[in-house]
């Protein structure tokens, strides 16, 4: 048999010389419609790589290569550089985990893959000769430039300066020679870090609930900043606190021990293989990088008063690494996440004294799907964020709008514009059949422009001019005139549930191990779809749908000022209510 191999960007046929094929397996992720089109297009079955997931299994499988290499590399502040790092090769383990089970499928085939990249060298890894890669068609200095032309056109400049500055400067060896004005602060604070909005406005909206008590937001990146902030928040750039200096002789010790812990990795067949690809070979590299990001966290300990560390996205590793500085001075530390789920809990050691949860289902699954130690786990979401009153949702006219809630899928490997395929066309289709609208609502990582082109090319003119494309905050206006919540998984679905809103979720395009769809639809958040066909029907479960009011519930539970008080080791007089 002939098997292709589709690099997530490819399609089949982006190799019109090759036409038979005996089965195609899509390493990315793309929608129903489009498997139905290749699969009549070249009279083959057509699968994914991402049917062989097998869910928490992979997950425990991560978790246990993770624990090798534990307690190896730490620093002169007992920093673990490996439990700091390692994190950022998940997705390649997964996709080594997932490669290795096709394997076993495609045993005496002709394999050939799309184009040459990490899923073609780990399958010539794993197959050795029997591998057939088609060659990139462009000069590799060509097809390079117009990547990184057509990657800028869907970037802000803050979001490029961001991206240039985390390849060229991410240990701030040279933002540390800019100079700053900022005087440290002079009452005790809370330190803040981020490196996106979403953690900067979690982290703001957690402040809210101690107004007298003193906030400093540090941001590691553009993406962090935000322009507006409340009287008892204040902001500083991470880079502000670095100081150039010689880090060579603490940072060759660790890489001496690196290269100890490597050897040892590699017994495992997952290790031994990121390491034939290089993947290791970065990893000095970044430990230095990380070095002087811990200083630079360091020199904030030392130049502020923090009295404690709220963290709000502590799967990050350089936001991670105040609540270690914090644990190594004795000061105390609440980790927190600023969306719905995160299924990294399932590999992160507890750094922070308690983890706070936003409610109930939040707390199950860090305890139940994660593993998360139960006593580190508390119910207390920041009250600065709860929806504003809800209107009465109705099945009627009043509610105007279709809601689409869009995600940045290319990160997950998924095919964007075939997701789009599958579910913008027939929600077109009821806004035109009710007399309503259908927006499109963007992440923030998402380019309004890139998106609007897409779906130009995906709906139909009729289609269109019902059809509005938004970035932004959502808004409280914009949900009460929602009728209905589509998303593959989005925070927002939990936002429609606290109002009311009926939010339906393509399982069918779930792309991630972590059974986030599953917890959303067993509390009451979303309802599940299986397949685009379904769509279409919506209206009908409508005519049945009732809002339960216990799901608000347990979704969301403000913490009480005087907990988080408490949790913060502030002073006695300097919380007091948030009014209701």
């Amino acid at each position: 048999m002939s098997v292709l191999l589709v690099d997530p960007l490819d399609a089949p046929d982006s190799r019109p010389d090759e036409s038979s094929w005996n089965r195609i397996v899509d390493l990315g992720l793309a929608g129903v419609g489009t498997y139905r089109r290749w699969a009549d297009q070249f009279r083959c079955p057509v699968s994914t790589l991402n049917s062989l997931r097998k869910g928490f299994d992979d997950v425990w499988r991560i978790r246990n290569l993770f624990a090798a290499g534990r307690g190896r590399l730490l620093d002169s502040r007992g920093l673990d550089w490996w439990e700091i790092l390692s994190i950022r090769l998940t997705e390649q383990l997964e996709t080594v985990i997932l490669l290795q089970r096709l394997v076993e499928t495609v045993s005496g085939d002709e394999i050939y893959v799309s184009r040459p990249g990490f899923h073609a060298a780990v399958m010539q890894n794993l197959l050795h000769k029997r591998l057939h890669v088609f060659p990139s068609r462009r000069s590799h200095r060509r097809s390079g430039l117009i990547h990184y032309i057509r990657a800028a056109r869907k970037l802000s400049v803050s979001q490029i300066v961001d991206v240039l500055c985390d390849k060229y400067d991410p240990g701030y060896r040279l933002r540390a020679h800019i100079p700053h004005s900022r005087r440290a602060s002079e009452a005790p604070v809370v330190l803040l870090p981020t490196a996106y909005v979403n953690v900067s406005r979690t982290g703001v909206a957690y402040a809210g609930t101690l107004p007298q008590q003193n906030f400093l937001l540090v941001a590691t990146r553009r993406s962090g900043w935000l322009k507006t902030l409340p009287s008892n928040v204040a902001a500083a750039w991470l880079s502000s606190y670095a100081v150039a200096r010689d880090r060579s002789a603490e940072a060759a010790e660790i890489a001496l021990r690196w290269r100890a812990l490597s050897r040892d990795l590699i017994e495992f067949k997952e290790f031994k293989i990121l390491n034939d690809l290089g993947c290791f070979a970065q990893f000095p590299r970044e430990l230095r990088h990380g070095l002087e990001v811990r200083d630079a966290w360091g020199n904030v300990f030392d130049r502020e008063p923090v009295q404690a560390v709220l963290c709000a996205d502590d799967s990050n590793p350089y936001t991670g690494i105040p609540l270690l500085l914090a644990r190594e001075r004795g000061l105390p530390s609440v980790a927190c996440h600023h969306g719905a789920l995160d299924g990294y809990y399932a590999f992160k050691s507890g750094w922070a004294d308690v983890i706070l949860a936003k409610g109930k289902m939040e707390q199950d699954y860090l305890v139940q799907s994660c593993r998360v130690a139960g006593e580190t786990v508390e119910i207390g979401a920041p009250a600065t964020l709860m929806p504003s009153q809800r209107s009465q949702w109705s099945h009627d006219l009043s509610r105007s709008q279709i809601l689409f809630i869009s995600e940045g899928y290319e990160v997950g490997d998924a095919r964007a514009e075939e997701f789009y395929r599958d579910v913008l066309p027939p929600l077109a289709d009821l806004a035109l059949s009710t007399g309503r609208g259908l927006i499109v609502k963007l992440h923030p990582t998402e380019s309004r422009g890139e998106r609007m082109k897409m779906v130009a090319r995906i709906l139909s003119s009729r289609q269109m001019k019902v059809t509005q494309v938004i970035a932004g905050p959502l808004t409280g206006a914009l949900l009460d005139a929602t009728w209905f919540a589509v998303t593959v998984l989005s925070t927002v679905a939990t936002e429609c549930a606290m109002r009311g809103i009926p939010c339906f979720l393509c399982k069918w395009l779930e792309y991630w191990s972590y059974g986030y769809i599953d917890q959303f639809v067993r509390f009451g958040v979303g309802i599940s779809l299986s397949d685009p066909s379904e769509i279409k029907k919506i209206p009908q479960r409508l005519e049945e749908y009732e809002a339960d009011p216990g799901v608000s519930a347990n979704l969301w539970q403000p913490v009480e000022a005087e907990r988080l008080n408490e949790l913060l080791n502030c002073s006695p007089k300097v919380f007091s209510k948030v009014p209701a």
